[in-house]
């Protein structure tokens, strides 16, 4: 009876171990995940590995590795996009939120926010007072700069990011930029009562700094990804891969032989290859995973790549009872990964959407944003109030605030701005 209950807790401890690793190597892109198995191959000598087959092939070459085959280009976060997120940890209470999407949504292509905090205050129905705690909000977002209302307030904000104490600098970016334009060291020294070396010195921080945030996408700040899905496209008929020639391949080795090792070598050997099968079984759960994840999100949204309609309200948790599984792995498992379709390369969260009531059924957020942005391309000078009427004159009837947030979201300026 006593050996009955051993054997359990160890099997269990196994389980638990498996589990635990399971779950930490499911959270991991295809990129991080063979740079982990390398590094554990290095730390276990029964660990080999089969490196993925572009890079194997270049290996073999000797040839510098090429990416293209590996790493696709992803749609490039706006400036928006990315302040929007930070804005949401910031704790804004509703109507100053409100005041700071707006700011953001007014931004200039130097990411100057050159509009008066008093139109702002009126068009969004806040105080002074809120409004302008809405663009220190803005200001004291990344990167440094952004929200600026002149070059100099611009410098300021980027000497204060930078923990700067000295007030000679702020000084010279508020009131003395010309003559630091002029190069007139001395000029500035004269009036700050500092050293014309110290001058000189401020001169070059101040020269150093950002005269803007750009509000721009260039081409050469694309963001490129490892796609582990593969979505084609066969008639009616959809097939979803998981692009193996990417993902490194690790197995057990029975180099080491246990005749005529010590009771000391037996043991480590042990524990490495009980390692080294969790670690293998555990890729296998990665991939197994990702892939079931994929198809059953290409299938609940395969009219988006069939042909090309909005996506579907999808949850985690749809996703999740579908394959029997907690909403926490579903989570894990879309992480950071990347989906590559005809229609282009795109995060597997992209494709959950939150159910959106319409009268009797239910719509996603994507097809309200494409509903917005075909009205607005027809009549661009609408305000928020009329785009809900059109959209509840062909049926779909949502709330103006909906309409508000989606057209904020998608980076388009308010009917006010539009218009002037």
């Amino acid at each position: 009876m006593k050996l009955s209950v051993e054997q359990k807790q160890v099997q269990s401890q196994v389980a638990s171990q498996q589990m635990q690793q399971a779950l930490f190597l499911l959270s991991k892109n295809a990129w991080e995940l063979n740079e982990y198995v390398r590094e554990q191959a290095v730390e276990n000598p029964v660990l080999e590995v089969k490196e993925p087959e572009w890079q194997e092939r270049d290996l073999a070459s000797g040839a510098v590795p090429y990416y293209g085959e590996a790493y696709e280009k992803a749609a490039t976060e706006t400036l928006a996009q990315s302040l929007l997120g930070q804005l949401d940890l910031k704790g804004l209470g509703r109507e100053e939120l409100r005041a700071a999407r707006e700011i953001i949504g007014a931004l200039d292509s130097r990411g100057y926010f050159m509009e008066r905090l008093a139109d702002v205050a009126g068009l969004c129905k806040v105080s002074t007072a809120q409004a302008k705690r809405a663009l220190a909000a803005v200001q004291s977002l990344d990167p440094a700069g952004v929200g600026a209302r002149s070059l100099s307030e611009c410098l300021c904000l980027q000497l204060y990011r930078m923990g700067e104490k000295e007030e000679a600098p702020y000084r010279i970016a508020r009131d003395y930029l010309g003559e630091l334009a002029r190069e007139n060291y001395a000029g500035i020294a004269a009036a700050l009562g500092i050293s014309t070396a110290k001058s000189r010195a401020y001169g070059a921080l101040l020269r150093s700094l950002r005269p803007g945030v750009s509000n721009t996408a260039p081409e050469e700040a694309a963001q490129y990804v490892f796609p582990e899905i593969l979505v084609e496209k066969d008639g009616d008929t959809l097939r979803v891969l998981l692009d193996e020639r990417k993902i490194i391949r690790p197995y057990v080795s029975d180099t080491y032989e246990r005749d005529g090792l010590d009771s000391e070598a037996k043991a480590y050997l042990r524990e490495r290859r009980a390692m080294a099968k969790r670690i293998v079984q555990s890729v296998d759960l990665w991939k197994s995973m990702l892939r079931r994840v994929a198809e059953k999100i290409v299938l609940a949204q395969q009219g988006f790549f069939l042909a090309g309609e909005a996506l579907r309200p999808l949850r985690m948790a749809d996703v999740a009872d579908g394959l029997g599984v907690h909403p926490s792995t579903v989570s894990r498992a879309v992480a950071g990964k990347y989906l590559m379709s005809g229609a282009g390369v795109f995060p597997l969260k992209s494709f959950f959407s939150r159910s959106i009531p319409e009268g009797e059924k239910s719509v996603s957020g994507d097809y309200i944003k494409r509903s917005i942005r075909e009205v607005l391309a027809h009549e661009p000078a609408l305000t928020d109030s009329a785009v809900t009427e059109r959209l509840r004159s062909r049926g779909t009837k949502i709330a103006r605030r909906t309409v508000a947030k989606y057209r904020r979201e998608m980076g388009i300026a308010s009917s006010y701005r539009r218009n002037k």
